[in-house]
């Protein structure tokens, strides 16, 4: 089984958000605001200028309607119906507008009705039929738009109508210039005739558009009896739901590339902590400790903080053991390893032109302190030596035990003339009697023999032999004396 990783958990997390988005955008699509289903008939939510135009025209007729209805000389021809003053204010409206035709109607006996006398051209008489005793209405034939408005005495007593008529020619102009929502559209502007029935004026764009659908958009013009319907060309349930396709598309890449960003930087920083945990557990091995190791997230604050107390902790342990590893349990000072240790770096730098030293010292009779007094008499006298060779030498000089009651100082970067000084200055420091155990003392003397350290050495351990010659002849020569081998 594949084990977690950050790039997964993103993934994960990228299909999660996809679906999700996924889910909230179909969920708009099926229940958000939806076209109209009755009749499936949508209003424009912006009007075309033709509508405006002819809505504004049909409004204008309309008052002009109201106005010639409640005109006092149009309630004068209504209510005494004499042709001279109806003649007259016929005249007048058509001196006013040329372009339109003024009718007075009232009823007859019965349902017929009566024409007053007036200016009426002889295309308008047609428009009679369409008016009624018991309304008021629109009406049109093609191109051309009628009003009637009631005529009503001080009484609200009815006395006819007055039917208003005017050409439409912009129509046809308007209507070829609506804009089509496709190349493939298709659009009409119909009649509401007045028996119910529907009558097409003019087509425009590719009728194959139309099928057996009803229009996508259905445009009524008030005030008139005149719509525009118009078919969208291949309009399907893909076209429809194709906007929220793309936009879940833009949703979801949106939201990858951020989760992306954001997965990637936590990934980095997790990898640049680890790192610093890599550093500091490398840096414990080789014992070279930083005061800090700043992390970039909160989350390893502390937990580096604790690592980094352990690791000065095992730090303080780990140089402790080494330290005691390389010193004599008993005087304190280095071993016979940690000699051989400074032994060789030192002898490498012989090369460089550098001169050094070492002096061997055995403690005089040592042999006999065990024999008369014990063991434990000849570990204080052990001790005791080792302590007066710390205190009387220089911090620099290396003192090492070699095993018994043998002891050598190396004294570094120290020509051979130097080191007798050095040596004899030694012997004059150190204390003449030892305290052994309680109430029994013994006089402290050593034997030493010195020699350097040369180029022309074939080993590290020959400078130590030509010292290990010259003790022996310190001791044959009686003891408690230094004798000097130079190299060769």
């Amino acid at each position: 089984m594949a084990r977690p990783s950050l790039l997964r958990f993103g993934l994960l997390l990228s299909l999660s958000l996809a679906f999700i988005s996924a889910i909230a955008v179909g969920g708009f699509y099926v229940l958000g605001p939806k076209p109209s289903n009755e009749a499936n008939q949508v209003e424009a939510q912006q009007r075309p200028i033709m509508a405006s135009q002819i809505e504004f025209l049909a409004t204008s007729m309309q008052r002009l309607a109201e106005h010639i209805a409640t005109h006092p000389q149009t309630l004068a021809c209504f209510q005494t119906r004499n042709p001279d003053i109806c003649r007259s204010q016929a005249a007048n409206l058509h001196a006013l507008n040329q372009e339109a035709s003024t009718l007075f109607v009232v009823a007859g006996d019965g349902n017929a009705q009566q024409l007053l006398p007036g200016f009426v051209p002889g295309d308008t008489r047609q428009l009679i039929d369409h008016v009624t005793n018991n309304s008021s209405g629109v009406s049109a034939t093609v191109f051309s738009l009628s009003v009637s408005q009631p005529v009503v005495d001080a009484n609200r007593n009815r006395l006819g109508f007055v039917i208003v008529e005017q050409p439409v020619p912009q129509v046809q102009t308007l209507f070829d210039k609506l804009p089509l929502p496709d190349s493939g559209a298709y659009a009409e502007l119909q009649q509401l005739n007045g028996n119910g029935e529907t009558t097409v004026l003019m087509r425009r764009g590719n009728q194959n558009a139309r099928g057996n659908s009803s229009p996508t958009t259905l445009l009524t013009l008030a005030g008139t009896p005149w719509k525009i319907a118009v078919w969208k060309n291949g309009e399907n349930a893909f076209l429809q739901a194709l906007p929220y396709v793309l936009a879940w598309l833009v949703i979801f890449l949106a939201m990858a590339v951020l989760v992306a960003g954001i997965i990637t930087n936590i990934r980095n920083r997790v990898v640049d902590n680890l790192k610093i945990i890599v550093g500091l557990a490398n840096d414990l091995r080789l014992q070279r400790l930083k005061a800090d190791y700043p992390t970039s997230l909160a989350e390893f604050e502390v937990p580096m903080r604790n690592l980094l107390k352990l690791g000065k902790h095992l730090a303080g342990k780990q140089k402790e053991v080494s330290t005691q590893a390389r010193l004599d349990h008993l005087s304190k000072v280095h071993n016979r390893l940690s000699f051989e240790e400074k032994q060789s770096e030192l002898f490498k730098t012989l090369k460089d032109g550098w001169t050094h030293s070492l002096l061997i010292l055995d403690i005089d009779n040592f042999k006999q302190i065990n024999d008369t007094f014990g063991h434990e008499a000849g570990d204080q006298m052990i001790i005791a030596f080792g302590k007066a060779l710390r205190d009387n030498l220089r911090n620099s000089d290396f003192i090492a035990r070699l095993g018994g009651d043998e002891f050598c100082v190396i004294f570094p970067y120290t020509p051979l003339d130097r080191a007798e000084e050095l040596a004899d200055r030694l012997r004059d420091k150190m204390p003449d009697t030892v305290e052994l155990i309680p109430g029994v003392t013994h006089k402290l003397s050593w034997s030493g023999g010195l020699s350097e350290y040369s180029k022309k050495d074939t080993s590290e351990s020959a400078a130590l032999s030509r010292a290990d010659a010259a003790l022996l002849e310190a001791k044959r020569a009686g003891r408690n004396n230094t004798r000097i081998t130079a190299a060769a």
